[in-house]
């Protein structure tokens, strides 16, 4: 890891967007802010929905430098110690409606896999995973590149199981592939090949978004992943064909 986010000027760290590091202090990550607190009753519920509502409407038609604790009031018709009560910051909303991105992407992807035609490929379905996931990822980052980065980092910590956190985005739609090309996933060790391409999912993407965000985009980035992919899950036993061969 070679960046280290800083916190968005003028909101300083508080308790509530902590540091992870290792033992001897070599590693610190700035953790994404998060919401102070889950809404319960039907009211709050409602409160909460208008504030990522208001604010994703601000962030996509504004940018998110427009984005204020006063410009969200304004534009949402509540009071500001309504927004203080459930985000502590600004990025904590921002990280909120991050959160309602991915899991409209995550829908859209599924979606998109399980409507390819029945000729469809296992190419075809990668090619559309990783769109969608470098568009989405892509998209984020116009939003807000700070926090983008920043997720990207949290999101490395909970993949090495440094803090734990809600099932990934790829671990939903990876076995939706799987499932609706399973006849070409012909690798003998699917437990091994599924880690390998869930992995690649995870990691490699978060790679872009950190050091090379150009790529995102790039219909070559899209190109070599799918093959990599294609290739961990329809790889043939070499090591069997070797044996043979040699006897």
């Amino acid at each position: 890891m070679t960046r280290r986010p800083q916190p968005p000027s003028g909101e300083r760290e508080t308790e509530e967007t902590p540091r992870a590091a290792t033992s001897d202090s070599l590693l610190q990550v700035t953790l994404p802010a998060r919401q102070r607190k889950r809404p319960r009753q039907a009211r709050s519920i409602a409160l909460v929905d208008a504030l990522k509502i208001a604010g994703r409407e601000i962030l996509e038609r504004e940018g998110r430098a427009a984005l204020s604790v006063y410009r969200l009031a304004e534009h949402a018709g509540v009071a500001i110690s309504s927004i203080y009560e459930y985000f502590p910051t600004i990025e904590s909303l921002v990280a909120a409606i991050f959160d309602d991105y991915r899991a409209d992407g995550r829908r859209e992807a599924i979606a998109c896999i399980q409507s390819l035609p029945a000729s469809a490929t296992l190419m075809d379905g990668i090619e559309t995973l990783l769109k969608s996931g470098l568009a989405q990822l892509h998209r984020w980052l116009q939003i807000d590149s700070e926090l983008s980065v920043k997720t990207a980092y949290y999101a490395e910590l909970v993949r090495l199981e440094m803090v734990k956190s809600e099932q990934s985005w790829a671990a939903q739609v990876l076995p939706v592939l799987v499932e609706r090309f399973s006849s070409e996933v012909v690798v003998r060790d699917r437990e091994l090949a599924g880690f390998l391409a869930f992995q690649a999912v995870l990691a490699l993407p978060r790679a872009l978004v950190i050091d090379r965000p150009e790529y995102l985009l790039s219909p070559q980035t899209v190109r070599l992943l799918s093959r990599m992919i294609h290739a961990v899950l329809t790889a043939e036993d070499s090591e069997g064909s070797a044996t043979a061969s040699g006897k």
